[in-house]
This record gives C-alpha cells, sequence and structure tokens, in this order.
C-alpha cells in the first residue's frame, strides 16, 4: 500500500467510529466469506484507505452497506456483477473479496473461472442473466440502449435496475480507489 497503515491505537474518534463498524456487526459474521479486518486488528481492503478520511470513508461505508446488506438483488446476482467489475478494472483486492464471496453464493470453479473472460456463466436464473449482461453493456458503454433498459427494467423492476447501477458505480469508484492507493490481498 501506498501510504502507512493507520494504527488503531492512534486513531481519532472520528477514525475510531469508522474502524468500529468494520471490527462489529454483519462484516466480521462467522460465515463471512472474506476478512476486513487483519489479525492485528488493522483494516485490509477499502477501509484500509478510507479510514484516512472518515467522511468520505463513512459515506463509501454507507453506500457500501446499502448495497450488501440492503439490496432486493439477489445475492449470487450481486456477485456476479461486482466480480465482472473487478475483472474489468483488474482489481486484486476485489477479486480476492468476490470470488471467495460469489463461491460461498453458489458459483463454481468454472463460473469465476469464465467470469474472468466476461463467459456468461451456465444455469443462470432469468435474473442474474440479466444483471450479467447488464452489467456487460454499462462496464463497456456506460449506459444502455433504450432496449436494453426496456428488459433490465422489466426484469429487474427500475429500482432493481438503479440498485444494480449503483453496484457497478461503486465498486468501481473501489476498485479506482484500491489501484490508485495500491492496497493488495493480504499475503
Amino acid at each position: 500500500m501506498r501510504i502507512d497503515d493507520v494504527d488503531p491505537a492512534a486513531m481519532t474518534a472520528e477514525q475510531r467510529e469508522l474502524y468500529d463498524i468494520y471490527t462489529s456487526g454483519p462484516r466480521i459474521a462467522p460465515a463471512s466469506p472474506f476478512s476486513l479486518v487483519g489479525d492485528d486488528g488493522r483494516l485490509l481492503g477499502p477501509p484500509a484507505i478510507w479510514i484516512i478520511n472518515p467522511v468520505f470513508g463513512r459515506a463509501m461505508q454507507q453506500i457500501g452497506s446499502a448495497v450488501r446488506f440492503g439490496s432486493q438483488l439477489p445475492l449470487r446476482a450481486r456477485e456476479i456483477a461486482i466480480l465482472l467489475v473487478g475483472h474489468h478494472h483488474k482489481s486484486p483486492f476485489e477479486l480476492y473479496a468476490h470470488e471467495r464471496a460469489g463461491a460461498a453464493a453458489g458459483l463454481t470453479a468454472d463460473d469465476l473461472a469464465g467470469l474472468a473472460d466476461r463467459k456468461e456463466p451456465a444455469e443462470l436464473s432469468e435474473v442474474e442473466a440479466c444483471v450479467f449482461r447488464t452489467t456487460v453493456s454499462v462496464l463497456d458503454h456506460g449506459t444502455l440502449d433504450d432496449d436494453e433498459f426496456r428488459a433490465a427494467a422489466g426484469l429487474l423492476g427500475e429500482a432493481g435496475l438503479l440498485e444494480l447501477v449503483t453496484l457497478v458505480g461503486y465498486y468501481t469508484t473501489v476498485a479506482w480507489q484500491l489501484a490508485v492507493f495500491d492496497v493488495r490481498p493480504p499475503a
């Protein structure tokens, strides 16, 4: 990482408040496929850089929490979209974390390998296939044409489509942040 880790013992009150979000609650549940806290108590992944600016870090955490814990989109569909974003931006930490999350959500090793090459996994539900195609189009073009919009909104609903586009934008922002600060997965 291009910046020094923030030592939990040296955090400001605002940093500690953000830190506490990552060291408690659903993100540290035993069933969680990856951790954002190292054995030494230091933050890993995106929170390791968000902690340097708690105002922006909290905003990113709130969007991430909504995407991860408040979405109507099925978990497997969300992981397909996140992995497509991670591969599109060549984001090592996103891929490290979400290959584990994708496997926990039911994606097979073949599915995971195929997503690296943008191959639509076999045996997707109608919603998952729509999420795959919509995500690829948004990543490639930054938008959907009228037919793609109607198809996605028709299947996902307008609120579901907004969730998906927000997810793609959020994980794109995270990928850029991770790249600029050179945040890598744990060894």
